[in-house]
C-alpha cells in the first residue's frame, strides 16, 4: 500500500469520512485492519463512523479464483494425497480461496474435505506495507509527540502485525480449534456444550499456507440471516456458548462473525477460523460479568460498580459519583427496550467512551469483547429486532452467577 494512500485513508477516518468499504479492501490487507482496529475505538472516533467500519470484520469483495494447481504452487505434495478435488474454489476472500477435495478410503461422505489455500506472497506484501507504515508513524511522532498519549500509532501497528502474522500462518488456525475443543471437553460436566463443535483438521496434511479440514455439512449464520432462516432460539444457543466461554473461562473465539459459525439440520453449531482467541485477564472477566449481570437486571449503581472495579485505574469516589450520574443518564432509554430501539453496540461504545474520558483505563481484552458484542448485537438486529436482548442475557448470567464476588 503506498504511503500516500495510508496517509489518506487515516486522514479521512478522523474526519469520520471513511472511504466506501470497497475502496479500502482494493488498498490491501493493512488498511482493512487498520480500518477494523478504528472500528472499536469509540473513544475518540465518532459512534457512527465505528459501527460503518466494523463491517470490515465479515465484509469480502469478489476475490479472483485461481484453478488449484496454481493457487496451491509449491504444496501441490497435499493434492497428491488425496483421492480427488475440485479444480475451481466454492469460496475465495482477498487472503485466500478454498476447494472441496476427497481423502482416499472407502465411505466418500466421511472423506470429504475442504482445502484452504493462502494466496501466494500475500504475507511478503503485507511485511513490506507495514514497514513503511511504520516509517509514517515515526515521522508522526517526531512531529506530534503528544499523539502517543492519546493513540500511539507504532503500539497500534505493533499489535497489527502481530495479529495479522498469527492470522496468515495457518497452522494457528489448526492450533486455535484444538484449543477451544480440550477447553469444552474439559468443562462439558459443568456446563452444556453439547451441541458446541470446532472444526477438525487433517493434520498431516497442514502447512503454514494450506490446511485441510474435514467438510462441514449445513449452512452459515450469515446465509441463515440474510435469507431469513435463522431461528432465535439457535442464536440464543451460541450467545450461551459464547458468554460461557468469555466469562468463565476468559477465552473466546475473537473472530465470531456470522460467516465462521455453522449450523446443521440437528442444531449443532461449528465455529470455523479459530486462528485468533480472544483472551481476557481474570479482573477483566470478572468485572465484565458483574456489569452484564446487573445491567441486565437494570441495577445500574451495581453495573458502573463493576465497570470501576474492572478499570486499570480506578475513580476515586468524587470522580465516580460524577460518572455514576452522568452512566445513569446515558442509560435513561435502556430498560425493556428492543435491540432496534436501543443497540447494545452503540451503548456499549457510548459507555467505554464515557468511562475512558471520566478517568477509567482498560486493557486490550476490552477491545476484543467489543468486536464481539458488534457481531452479537448485529446478528440480534437481523434476527429479531423487536426482542429485548436483556431479558435472555439475564437467564445465562444467572447459570454462572459464582463469578460474582458479593
Amino acid at each position: 500500500m503506498k504511503s500516500l494512500k495510508l496517509i489518506r485513508l487515516i486522514y479521512k477516518i478522523h474526519r469520520n469520512e471513511p472511504p466506501r468499504l470497497e475502496e479500502i479492501e482494493e488498498m490491501g490487507l493493512l488498511a482493512v485492519k487498520i480500518s477494523q482496529y478504528y472500528a472499536l475505538r469509540a473513544d475518540f472516533i465518532d459512534e457512527k463512523t465505528c459501527v460503518y467500519l466494523s463491517k470490515l470484520y465479515e465484509y469480502s469483495y469478489a476475490a479472483q479464483k485461481r484453478e488449484i494447481d496454481l493457487a496451491i504452487d509449491k504444496d501441490k505434495w497435499i493434492l497428491d494425497a488425496l483421492e480427488s478435488y475440485e479444480n475451481l474454489p466454492f469460496s475465495s476472500a482477498s487472503i485466500g480461496q478454498v476447494h472441496i477435495g476427497y481423502l482416499r478410503g472407502n465411505d466418500k461422505e466421511d472423506r470429504k474435505v475442504a482445502i484452504k489455500i493462502r494466496k501466494e506472497n500475500f504475507k511478503e506484501s503485507f511485511l513490506k506495507d507495514i514497514e513503511n507504515a511504520k516509517k509514517i508513524a515515526n515521522i508522526l511522532l517526531f512531529f506530534y509527540p503528544k499523539l502517543k498519549k492519546v493513540f500511539n500509532p507504532l503500539e497500534v501497528l505493533e499489535n497489527i502485525e502481530e495479529g495479522t502474522l498469527k492470522e496468515l500462518h495457518f497452522l494457528n488456525e489448526v492450533e486455535g480449534a484444538n484449543y477451544l475443543r480440550r477447553l469444552k471437553n474439559e468443562n462439558s460436566e459443568k456446563f452444556d456444550l453439547k451441541d458446541l463443535y470446532f472444526s477438525s483438521f487433517v493434520e498431516s496434511l497442514c502447512c503454514e499456507r494450506v490446511i485441510v479440514s474435514k467438510f462441514i455439512e449445513g449452512e452459515s449464520f450469515n446465509t441463515l440471516l440474510k435469507e431469513g432462516r435463522l431461528k432465535y432460539s439457535e442464536l440464543l444457543k451460541l450467545f450461551k456458548y459464547h458468554t460461557f466461554f468469555m466469562f468463565k473461562l476468559g477465552v473466546f473465539h475473537g473472530d465470531l462473525h456470522p460467516g465462521n459459525i455453522i449450523l446443521n439440520e440437528n442444531g449443532e453449531i461449528t465455529l470455523i477460523d479459530c486462528s485468533t482467541i480472544g483472551k481476557v485477564k481474570s479482573k477483566l472477566r470478572k468485572g465484565l460479568f458483574g456489569f452484564f449481570y446487573y445491567l441486565s437486571r437494570y441495577n445500574y449503581d451495581k453495573s458502573a460498580f463493576y465497570l470501576n472495579e474492572m478499570s486499570e485505574k480506578r475513580l476515586n469516589q468524587k470522580d465516580f459519583e460524577k460518572f455514576l450520574e452522568k452512566f445513569k443518564a446515558l442509560y435513561s432509554d435502556f430498560k425493556d427496550s428492543s435491540v432496534s430501539d436501543v443497540s447494545l453496540t452503540k451503548r456499549m461504545m457510548e459507555t467505554i467512551k464515557l468511562s475512558i474520558n471520566s478517568g477509567m483505563e482498560f486493557e486490550e481484552g476490552m477491545f476484543h469483547v467489543i468486536k464481539s458484542l458488534m457481531y452479537l448485537d448485529g446478528m440480534v438486529l437481523k434476527c429479531n429486532p423487536e426482542v429485548n436482548l436483556m431479558n435472555d442475557i439475564r437467564e445465562f448470567t444467572e447459570l454462572l452467577k459464582s463469578e460474582l464476588k458479593d
